[in-house]
């Protein structure tokens, strides 16, 4: 036995000295177990009777660092080892007057208990049975549903992104399609939580995406990483899609390798679209090269003398480092002048259809170009192709825009032992370091790469760094610890590549605009972590305790509009001096006024003359009014501290039981400036002049107005709302291994550990991003200011136009935010807000058979309770102030006025007091003739039009004279958001999973998920969904977006039998060996249901709301509306309906020119209702693919191998389709235009040793 091993069996009992230690660190500790990034090992260890063995001695063995652990069964033969790193362990049991037996693989898991059970023979110590390995294929001892992405799986299986997390879809009860990861347990994305070596990484702003992190992991930089899906224990926090990533070690031997991938587009194939449309090809270019290395630390004598180390056994070190560089191409069109035009030359074609000149410089009151403009107007380039322009006087220019994606993704890993068969225990140290910066430049994907060649760029990049600290400890016989620092900092910018030298921007008509405006916009999201959690076997329990606080930050920064920006142009204190008369045979009509207008345009341009000026103003504290220069910073804090005690009793060797309480406390987030205003009397004044809970009622005024906006916060006395501490959730599940001897129960069960029936409740409370807190916080006007100042005379000059400061005032009342932008709305939260979580249970029987194939079939389901949901309760209001009735009559008196007026008065119309009386005073144009008011006549849109009436100042002062209330309860605001707990979903699924662990050159993995989720709302990054209406909230009640009801998806690694050592073909010549060694294939394969959709009509029947109102089944049923849904190839094109329920019309070279539905089958909804067609009933087509790779490893020394793989994503090219436009009016209805991936391929070249 190695001296240096810890012997669990000979600690003598806790003192008085290790309990106040162990206590203290307790007290200090701040994390769960849901960060836990270590395995367990538990067992039995019996005689060939099947009598429990107590005091026999257990040996575990860790080959790659030379970890040895020792314990002793106790008096019911069992023996627990609760934390141990990950790896490939040796295991030896000794007993006195049996033989030794020894296991020479353990596969330690991370996150995972494993159990083993052990029969000794009656011999002499001395000899010995060994196994090879032995891999525990059924869960016996927990109810969670948890599975192991094993290293194999990450390093073979083929990722489009050589992220492993893509594995994530590998689950069941993950959604998603193509080679990402959607929504898990039909949840919303807010639902998930993502630990790198214990420390939350994911993107704590923006949690719409599941499973997203900043610090994206690589192939190399993971050693293997967990899933959970269901049924979460007490130690795991903050969601219920749980996974853990661990970044490997190193060991006591040196390893290495390089790594090349490759893509472009030889490998691809075109889009089915783009086939049907004969658009080439796109042009594709990626290379990924890297480089691991791991070993001990060691420093040789000869180099270093008396600093010499030997580090085997007790330091390690892991790096790994990938460089990816994708170059591409964005073509660009701008519009520039001819060169005519830059000389002052406007050229038009004539009433008399010939060709006319006229210079503008000769026109107007400024005859001068002006000397700031024309280097500007000289810096732009000549055109060279006329696809846009009136190509006259301004005509196109293509070119290029060369652009280059960049990531790098570094990781480091060292570990040391600190301290080794001390009094105080045994400690080791654990520190991870994770470093991915990334850029795109210029960042066409936004649009704000420069303008013209040779211009200022516009980036974005991000420098996304995690840091990991842990010391693991054991402390006598049965107790573990670990204590667990991070850090996560995520810097974002996104902005021009150098700043301006003009003290002012110059928006310029006609042209593009040479100079590029992009502003710098930053966000820093930072995570501090601190947690500790303790092991303690005792009997048969195992107990857990864990507590964690963290704290993150968002600070976002934003410059925009700081810096003014003139526009050239007219206004009607700054007259050009040009009339139409000046312009020989001028067109007459609209066609002659647009040829006037864009000469004045291009006379603008080039003398400068004044349009406007605008400024944005900025308050950079409480007390600072606005600030010239300044930009907005918004940092929000949110804190939280969580406890959990759980116990893991084996009550009976085929029976545990798991219990667990765990308490979470997620703080009130916090504005660190002080920079936040809501209304000084809470959801109340959301109401204003109607009171509070007083909704459609016109006339009845039980508030007051305005409502004032103040600073807010608990250091202001108005704390945004309180804090929530009754957050219990209580977790209970059980594992029971049916035991059978003989006849033909064990026919059924197997033998012991073959199979499990398990089961499990348990709460887990959820985490929005803080996007949803900054649209709360920083949404009310007030802050910022944008001055337009629109009378300057004269032209530009070098001093520009002068914006004044506005004056900046708190308290500021609604009505005033109103008065100056009728858009504006006010938000504030529900004072009793309260912390989401999520009801989950399963129940399942789990049965190993042959070949080493675990099958498991489980019931899995949740409800999601208390979901943050932001909505308007300013719902306008059409049916008690009578304004429905006057709507249908206005739509009566337009078709007896044949659709020019709904004015009353003529034959066959009626009265309408209320249109009349807002109408008052103003011309036929802003009233009954108004043609946006005949156009919602036509749609039906009564909601638009009661909205664009309340808005419209040109309406204010004949609106005054009904109630106050009428068509809203609060009519000083557009909008009224309260964010409350106002979500919630459903969802049950069975699930039938099959799992074969790499064994004899095999792997498997697949499973089918038959899956309903139901939900009213899908969350956002501002969690805002308004209801479809208040009056009935059941109504948004639905299948959710990312529902499929039918999942199957599967993997494999399979090492081909040829070659040396293998079944076939493993003699003859040295090349012909080495020719077919190391073959092996692996894929992916998946196919689920289409996710939901809906025929919709786009109309504001009911409310201001038109996104999800459905469009109205009339002539058609809907049964037969869903069975003509499908996929249809016809040479107009691919569609979703069948043809036949559309009018398609083609062009004469035969290409599709419309597509509209036949007459009678679907429509509008009438005004006052909402569409009959069910929301999300129907499915997409469904989604097919493969991911195969073939790899040959070829060994070429000792520890050397050459590795070549080819991957291709989407193998079979198959096509998938989306659902194509379902808006019941739409041109194109149902066509399909897009789907996901075509068929795309890398290669790859590695070298290891």
């Amino acid at each position: 036995m190695n001296p240096r091993a810890k012997s669990f069996a000979s600690a003598p009992k806790q003192s008085l000295r290790l309990s106040l230690l162990l206590g203290f660190s307790i007290l200090l500790s701040t994390t769960s177990l849901a960060q836990i990034t270590r395995g367990s090992l538990s067992g039995n260890v019996s005689d060939p009777t099947g009598a429990m063995l107590p005091n026999a001695n257990v040996q575990l063995r860790n080959p790659a660092n030379g970890e040895e652990i020792q314990t002793m069964t106790n008096a019911e033969g069992e023996f627990n080892l609760p934390s141990l790193a990950i790896g490939n362990y040796a295991l030896t049991v000794e007993a006195t007057g049996f033989k030794r037996f020894v296991i020479q693989s353990v596969v330690i898991e991370v996150a995972t208990a494993a159990r083993l059970t052990v029969m000794l023979a009656i011999g002499e110590i001395s000899e010995a049975v060994t196994v090879s390995n032995v891999q525990e294929l059924v869960n016996t001892s927990s109810p969670t549903l948890n599975n192991i992405v094993e290293r194999r799986q990450i390093v073979d299986l083929p990722l489009s992104s050589r992220n492993p997390i893509e594995l994530v879809r590998l689950q069941a009860g993950v959604t998603g399609t193509g080679t990402g990861a959607s929504n898990a347990a039909g949840l919303r994305g807010a639902t998930t939580n993502v630990t790198r070596d214990g420390i939350n990484v994911m993107d704590n702003f923006v949690k719409t995406a599941n499973f997203n992190t900043l610090t994206s992991p690589t192939v190399e930089a993971t050693g293997e990483f967990s899933v959970s899906v269901g049924t979460v224990s007490s130690d795991a926090g903050r969601g219920v899609g749980q996974v853990r990533i661990v970044t490997p070690s190193g060991t006591n031997q040196f390893h290495g390798g390089v790594f090349w991938y490759h893509r472009n587009s030889v490998l691809n194939a075109n889009s089915f679209i783009n086939n049907s449309t004969k658009t080439p090809r796109p042009f594709s270019l990626q290379n990924r090269v890297g480089l691991i290395a791991n070993g001990p630390l060691y420093l040789p004598k000869p180099l270093f003398g008396p600093a010499s180390y030997d580090g085997r056994n007790r330091s390690f070190w892991f790096f790994s480092m990938e460089a990816f560089r994708q170059p591409f191409t964005a073509i660009r069109t701008r519009t520039v002048l001819t060169p005519e035009a830059r000389a002052g030359s406007f050229r038009y074609t004539g009433a008399n259809g010939q060709m006319q000149t006229v210079n503008v410089l000769n026109l107007g009151i400024n005859k001068a170009y002006n000397p700031i403009i024309k280097p500007l107007i000289d810096s732009t380039p000549l055109p060279n192709n006329s696809l846009i322009g009136d190509g006259l006087n301004t005509v196109g220019y293509t070119f290029g825009a060369k652009a280059l994606s960049i990531v790098d993704r570094w990781s480091g890993r060292f570990d040391q032992v600190l301290l080794e068969q001390s009094r105080i225990g045994t400690h080791r140290l654990e520190f991870v370091f994770h470093r991915t910066p990334s850029s795109l430049t210029p960042d066409t994907g936004n649009a704000i790469d420069a303008p013209f060649p040779d211009g200022v760029d516009g980036i974005n990049a991000i420098q996304a760094t995690a840091t990991a600290a842990a010391i693991h400890s054991t402390f006598g016989t049965h107790i573990a610890n670990e204590i667990r620092f991070g850090h996560q900092r995520t810097p974002y910018s996104f902005g021009p590549e150098k700043e301006p030298t003009q003290p002012f921007f110059i928006g310029l008509p006609l042209i593009t605009n040479p100079i590029n405006a992009v502003r710098n916009n930053t966000r820093n999201t930072t995570v501090y972590h601190w947690q500790d959690h303790l092991s303690w076997v005792r009997s048969a329990h195992t107990i857990r305790l864990g507590a964690e606080t963290q704290s993150i930050t968002y600070h976002n920064f934003s410059d925009d509009g700081i810096i003014p920006t003139v526009s050239l142009g007219t206004n009607p204190a700054n007259p050009d001096g040009i009339l139409n008369t000046m312009f020989p045979s001028l067109p007459a009509g609209a066609a002659g006024q647009t040829i006037a207008n864009r000469a004045r345009s291009m006379y603008a341009l080039l003398t400068g003359n004044l349009s406007s000026a605008r400024q944005t103003f900025n308050v950079t504290s409480p007390t600072s009014g606005f600030v010239p220069g300044a930009g907005s910073q918004y940092p929000i804090r949110q804190r939280e501290v969580n406890l959990y005690a759980m116990d893991q009793w084996r009550v009976r060797r085929n029976f545990t039981l798991n219990a667990g309480l765990r308490w979470e406390w997620l703080g009130v987030p916090k504005m660190l400036n002080g920079l936040t205003l809501l209304p000084v009397n809470g959801i109340a004044g959301l109401y204003g002049i109607s009171g509070a809970g007083n909704l459609f009622n016109p006339g009845v005024i039980k508030g007051t107005a305005p409502t004032l906006l103040d600073f807010a916060g608990e250091d202001k006395g108005r704390p945004y709302y309180n804090n929530d501490w009754n957050n219990f959730a209580p977790y209970f599940g059980f594992a029971f291994s049916p035991r059978a001897e003989k006849g033909l129960l064990r026919k059924i069960f197997g033998g012991e550990g073959k199979t499990s029936v398990r089961g499990g409740y348990s709460i887990s409370y959820t985490r929005d991003g803080l996007s949803v807190h900054r649209a709360a916080l920083t949404s009310n006007p007030g802050l910022t200011s944008t001055i337009l100042y629109n009378t300057p005379t004269g032209v530009l000059t070098a001093a520009g136009v002068p914006v004044a400061v506005p004056v900046f005032k708190t308290p500021i009342s609604d009505a005033e935010n109103f008065q100056r932008n009728t858009a504006s709305s006010m938000d504030t939260y529900d004072p009793k807000l309260r912390t989401p979580y999520v009801q989950q249970w399963s129940f399942g029987i789990e049965r190993e058979i042959v070949g080493k194939i675990a099958i498991e079939v489980r019931y899995v389901g949740n409800h999601a309770i208390k979901l943050y949901r932001a909505f308007d309760i300013n719902e306008g209001n059409i049916f008690e102030n009578g304004f429905l009735q006057e709507f249908l009559n206005a739509q009566k008196n337009l078709a007896a006025n044949r659709g020019a007026t709904f004015a009353p008065g003529a034959a066959g119309t009626v009265p309408l007091p209320i249109f009349s009386t807002l109408f008052a005073g103003l011309p036929a144009a802003s009233g009954f003739a108004n043609s946006t008011f005949i156009n919602n006549l036509n749609l039906n849109n009564i909601g638009s039009t009661a909205l664009s009436i309340r808005l419209s100042p040109l309406y204010a002062a004949n609106l005054a004279r009904l109630a106050p209330n009428f068509f809203a309860a609060n009519p000083n605001v557009n909008q009224a958001v309260v964010i409350a707990n106002g979500a919630s979903s459903n969802y049950h699924s069975l699930q039938v999973e099959a799992r074969r662990r790499f064994s004899n050159g095999l792997l498997m993995q697949a499973s089918y998920t038959f899956s309903k989720a139901l939900t009213d709302t899908e969350g956002s990054t501002s969690d805002f969904e308004a209801f479809r209406t208040i009056r009935n909230l059941r109504l948004d009640r639905h299948r959710a977006d990312y529902d499929q009801p039918h999942t199957f998806i599967s993997n494999f690694i399979y090492e081909l039998p040829v070659g040396k050592g293998r079944s076939f073909w493993s003699g003859g010549p040295w090349l012909w060996r080495k020719a077919l060694e190391g073959w092996q294939t692996q894929g992916i394969v998946s196919w689920h249901s289409g996710f939901p959709t809906f025929a919709t009509s786009g109309r504001t029947t009911f409310n201001d709301y038109s996104t999800l109102n459905p469009a109205q089944l009339s002539g058609i049923s809907f049964a037969d509306f869903k069975q003509n849904s499908g996929v249809f190839k016809t040479p107009q094109g691919v569609f979703f309906i069948n043809p036949g329920l559309l009018n398609i019309t083609t062009a004469a070279n035969g290409t599709l020119q419309s597509a509209t539905l036949k007459d009678g089958l679907l429509g509008a909804p009438a005004p006052g209702t909402f569409g009959n067609f069910p929301r999300n009933a129907m499915n997409s087509p469904s989604f097919f693919q493969m991911d195969a790779g073939i790899l040959k490893r070829t060994k070429v020394a000792e520890r050397a191998t050459v590795e070549f793989r080819a991957e291709f994503f989407n193998v079979f090219n198959t096509v998938n389709f989306g659902s194509g436009s379902l808006a019941f009016d739409s041109v194109r209805f149902g066509q399909i235009t897009g789907g996901f991936s075509s068929r795309f391929g890398q290669l790859a070249l590695r070298v290891n040793w």
